[in-house]
C-alpha cells in the first residue's frame, strides 16, 4: 500500500498543477515528509491521508484504494482475505491494514486493524478532520488525547473527535491490536 498511496497522492497533486510545497503547507505536513510519502520512503499515517484527501479534493478511500468503482449497500470481507496493508512506519509506531473491500464507493467510514509494537518510539500526536472509534482487541494501548494520557486494555473502547491532537502507542512487552473506525 505504501507505494500506491504515495503514487496516488503525487498523481492527484500533479493533475491539479499543485507544487509539493503548496500541498504540504495546506495539509500541515512537512514538505520532506510529503516527498517521502510520494516516493514510497515513508508510510502516510491515517491522519495525513485524511488531510491530503481534503487538500486534493479526494475521499480518503480514493487515496487508499484508488477510488471507488462499485457502490454496494453491503460488503463482506472474509477472514484471511488480503485487503491491503502496510508494514508501518517507525515514526508512527503502528502498522495498519484496511478491513474493507478496496474499490467500494460511498463508504463514509474506514475500518482499520492497527498493530502496535511497544518497542517502537511514541508517535507525535496528529489531528485531522472526522471522528474515530477504537476498540482494543488484544494487549494494552496508551491513548494520548489533547495532552492527557489514558490506558486502554483489551475490551476497552474510545470514541474521539479527531480534530484534537491524539496518538496511540503499544504498552507492555507484546504486540497490541486495535480496531479503528475512522469517519471523515
Amino acid at each position: 500500500m505504501r507505494k500506491y498511496v504515495g503514487e496516488r497522492i503525487k498523481a492527484l497533486r500533479e493533475a491539479q498543477d499543485m507544487s509539493l510545497d503548496q500541498v504540504a503547507r495546506l495539509a500541515g505536513i512537512d514538505p520532506e515528509r510529503l516527498k517521502a510519502y510520494e516516493e514510497g520512503g515513508a508510510v502516510a499515517p491515517i491522519g495525513a491521508v485524511i488531510q491530503l484527501s481534503r487538500v486534493l479534493g479526494s475521499r480518503m478511500e480514493g487515496l487508499l484504494h484508488g477510488g471507488g468503482t462499485v457502490s454496494e449497500h453491503l460488503t463482506i470481507c472474509r477472514s484471511g482475505e488480503s485487503l491491503g496493508g502496510d508494514q508501518g512506519d517507525t515514526e508512527q509506531s503502528y502498522a495498519y491494514s484496511t478491513l474493507t473491500r478496496p474499490g467500494t464507493a460511498g463508504h463514509v467510514m474506514e475500518p482499520f486493524l492497527l498493530t502496535f509494537d511497544p518497542k517502537v518510539a511514541k508517535a507525535v500526536p496528529i489531528a485531522h478532520d472526522g471522528q474515530e472509534f477504537v476498540y482494543v482487541l488484544d494487549g494494552a494501548i496508551e491513548l494520548t488525547y489533547d495532552g492527557r494520557t489514558y490506558r486502554l486494555e483489551q475490551g476497552d473502547s474510545a470514541y474521539l473527535d479527531s480534530s484534537h491532537p491524539h496518538t496511540f502507542h503499544g504498552l507492555g512487552t507484546r504486540v497490541a491490536k486495535m480496531l479503528a473506525v475512522v469517519s471523515s
